[in-house]
């Protein structure tokens, strides 16, 4: 029988691949379906910010335009009764919205070429050139940069809430892989006890075989404990199935595929407890717990909206500011009417063509501006109202739930840490009656060899000592979850297992 234990237990290391609780914990976590899922949702907040930056990113503005029209005409100016005009038209400028609500277009180029018959136009092709500046600054409504500035706060605080999401959902994974570690090592436990119990009463019956053999047993001594060992023998199948569910539960969480062979550690190890009061378990969560930085942050996104709906209930008041630098270039019109209106008076400035209207424009001289402003006020402003009360009840709303959250998680931290400490005094309890079993167990064997004791009892003594084994490491495996448990109502098991979640 025990070469049996000894190919069961070489079977289990031989056939599959040992996970360690460490190793285990890392394979949740890579491979865990909800983590990857919250990984790319933390990618997409942060595409988010960028797309809300957007409104802040400078345009280069190109047009170009031509025409080219003939159009009929009954005026003395107009040549065979038509006016035939060509129009190239080039500009460009830089275009922007700045976070302090200033919207701007610098360096606002405009060249035009211009062509005609009309006896009327001195110069015909003719260029003009402009050069402008324009500003346009918001006073009331979207003034500064907090308001404008407000979506992508919101964003932020919202990527931060991702990040913590994906913080939670690890947590929740360490706590599940974890659990399902410590399952599948008290089922392996169990398994190999199955198989010393067996070893136990098979032991028994081969002795009881030979002394009913030479008839100093009865023979219903052999049969109770060959009735035993067939017994046990079941047991050693159900606990086989126990363990490979366990098994089964642990790969599902791990991301693995439920045909590789895996295997556990054979022993229990227990953790150490920190000794810790109960208000300074509860300081340690609300410091800790992501569900409190989350709500927090929720909290601070409503005030945002508070702050900017408040500021949308503001009239809308915009001052403008332009300054426009012109130059002008050109040749004699062939077709201008001499006869009619005398001879062409242009000024040696512009009579070269595209260079003077270069030159001219580049001088400076020829400066014109303008300063305004534009109000809009609101007679009857529904929808910036009804949104400012929207988000007034949001920040209403979010408060309530910080609240519920903080009491929530003080009740989790003391319940938890009162669940650690009953779980290690069961562990000595056990401990004890382990021990109680374990001297019954050698007492009965002691009579069972003199003759004084039954086949029946010592099978029962047998029986007792293992369920103690049992009760004993299933206290061992409580502890070691209750302490993961109270970590992870703590908001620590990240910490602990020394993760680290960068942006």
């Amino acid at each position: 029988m025990m070469n049996k234990v000894l190919f069961f237990l070489l079977a289990l290391t031989v056939s599959s691949f040992g996970v360690s609780l460490d190793q285990a914990i890392q394979l949740g976590l890579k491979n865990n379906s909800s983590i990857l899922i919250q990984e790319v949702d933390l990618d997409l907040n942060f595409s988010l910010i960028k797309e809300l930056k957007g409104k802040y990113d400078p345009y280069l503005n190109t047009h170009v335009v031509y025409e080219d029209s003939i159009v009929p005409s009954t005026s003395a100016f107009g040549k065979e009764n038509t006016i035939i005009e060509k129009t190239t038209e080039y500009s460009s400028s830089f275009d922007g919205y700045l976070p302090t609500g200033t919207s701007y277009s610098v360096f606002d180029v405009n060249l035009e070429k211009k062509e005609t018959n009309l006896g009327t136009d001195a110069m015909s092709p003719e260029w003009r050139s402009n050069l402008s500046f324009k500003l346009a600054q918001n006073v009331f409504r979207d003034f500064g940069t907090s308001v404008n500035n407000a979506r992508i706060l919101i964003a932020k605080g919202n990527s931060e809430i991702s990040k913590i999401e994906l913080e939670k959902v690890m947590s929740s994974v360490i706590l599940d892989v974890e659990t399902k570690y410590w399952n599948s090592v008290y089922a392996k436990s169990n398994l190999s006890l199955a198989y010393s119990s067996l070893e136990l009463a098979q032991e028994i019956a081969d002795h009881n075989e030979i002394e009913v053999e030479l008839g100093t047993l009865p023979r219903i001594s052999l049969l109770q404990a060959q009735s035993e060992v067939a017994y046990r023998q079941v047991e050693i199948i159900l606990a086989e199935n126990l363990y490979n569910d366990s098994l089964d539960s642990l790969k599902n969480v791990l991301g693995i595929s439920l045909k590789e062979d895996i295997s556990v550690d054979d022993a229990i190890s227990i953790k150490e407890m920190d000794m810790i009061g109960l208000d300074d378990i509860e300081a340690i969560a609300i410091n800790n717990r992501p569900e409190v930085k989350q709500e927090s942050i929720q909290l601070n996104n409503s005030e945002e909206l508070v702050r900017y709906y408040s500021n949308q209930l503001l009239p809308d008041l915009d001052l403008e500011a332009a300054v426009n630098y012109s130059g002008l270039g050109g040749t004699k019109n062939p077709d201008y009417s001499s006869s009619i209106l005398g001879a062409p008076r242009i000024d040696s400035e512009y009579d070269n063509g595209f260079s003077d209207s270069i030159n001219t424009l580049s001088s400076l001289d020829n400066l014109s501006w303008s300063i305004g402003a534009k109000l809009k006020i609101p007679l009857n402003n529904n929808i910036a109202e009804s949104k400012f009360e929207v988000a007034n009840a949001q920040k209403r709303k979010r408060l309530i739930l910080l609240n519920k959250v903080l009491d929530e998680i003080h009740l989790q931290a003391r319940n938890s840490y009162r669940e650690a400490l009953s779980n290690l005094e069961n562990i000595e309890a056990t401990k004890l009656n382990l021990s109680l079993h374990e001297e019954i167990l050698a007492n009965e064997e002691e009579r069972f060899n003199l003759g004084i004791s039954k086949t029946k009892d010592l099978l029962v003594a047998q029986r007792d000592l293992v369920k103690a084994q049992i009760h004993h490491n299933k206290s061992l495996i409580d502890y070691n979850v209750s302490l993961s448990f109270l970590d992870h109502s703590l908001g620590i098991l990240i910490n602990k297992n020394k993760i680290i979640i960068d942006n």
